[in-house]
């Protein structure tokens, strides 16, 4: 299998095993260094990843751009640490680097997983902050909070209560 590769802050990283499934054991390349193990167990808002310095939990979330790109906003749990538009690229691809040309972009809110708008909780013009529910999702028979990854203000809905929604589709836009 191929290897996964991305940088967060300063510490580059390569999975020299691609993580997948709930829980599971890799090996990890930091800084271009000999590999570590980790462990990693996966829950509703990220991951749960122990190394031998101890256990560290990080909230992600993903967004397709419109190029098709998933570009991923990663919050270390306890800490204000945050990066935003990380990419992850299997080896051999690179990390393309779009511009907006000086225009900054709202945050695209997309459906995870296939699911039903159970309940919208904002509406155009509200302002948000960080971690503020913004809806519910019903998934695998789960409901699901879907919570804003920054401040701004809503600048569009784009579902409504009982609407079914597939994998990737937008649900609403964030202003910076």
């Amino acid at each position: 299998m191929s290897a996964l590769k991305g940088k967060i802050g300063k510490q580059e990283l390569e999975w020299v095993s691609v993580p997948h499934g709930p829980t599971g054991t890799g090996h990890v390349k930091i800084n271009g260094c000999a590999p570590v193990e980790v462990k990693w167990r996966k829950d509703a808002h990220g991951i749960w990843i122990q190394l031998k310095e101890g256990v560290f939990g990080f909230d992600i979330s993903g967004e397709v751009l419109d190029e098709g790109e998933v570009k991923y906003n990663v919050q270390k749990r306890g800490f204000s640490e945050n990066w935003s538009q990380v990419a992850f690229v299997r080896e051999g691809e690179e990390i393309s680097q779009a511009t907006s040309g000086g225009k900054k972009k709202g945050t695209k809110i997309k459906a995870q997983m296939p699911g039903k708008i159970v309940r919208v909780l904002v509406k155009s013009g509200d302002p948000v902050e960080k971690d503020q529910p913004l809806m519910i999702i019903e998934a695998m028979k789960m409901e699901n909070q879907i919570r804003s990854p920054q401040v701004g203000k809503i600048e569009q809905v784009h579902v409504k209560e009982g609407q079914a929604v597939e994998t990737g589709a937008e649900l609403l836009r964030i202003d910076v």
